[in-house]
């Protein structure tokens, strides 16, 4: 569909949704999404950093990863925590 086509359609659109109040009120809402300033995130930078820091000390061999396998075992070792494993059993 065409830019000028696309308009005239909202706006015909737009005619029937102000004429019914419950629709105007979800149209604000949209509208408010669309207008709606990117929240900053909750998690700071210096955490961004430190995962980054990590993730390159990683791919250059600095540092080693466990599989999924022996992270449970040491947690469960340490902590006593049930496997991932045996609780998909129940």
């Amino acid at each position: 569909m065409e830019t000028k086509e696309l308009r005239r359609k909202l706006i015909n659109d737009f005619g029937k949704f102000i004429q019914d109040d419950s629709k105007l009120e979800i149209l604000e809402s949209v509208f408010d999404a669309i207008n709606l300033d990117e929240k900053k995130s909750i998690v700071s930078d210096s955490h961004y950093d430190l995962v980054s820091e990590e993730r390159e000390k990683y791919l250059s061999g600095e540092s080693q990863a466990g599989s999924w396998e022996e992270v449970e075992n040491r947690l469960n070792a340490k902590y006593g925590f049930f496997k991932v494993s045996e609780l998909l059993r129940f």
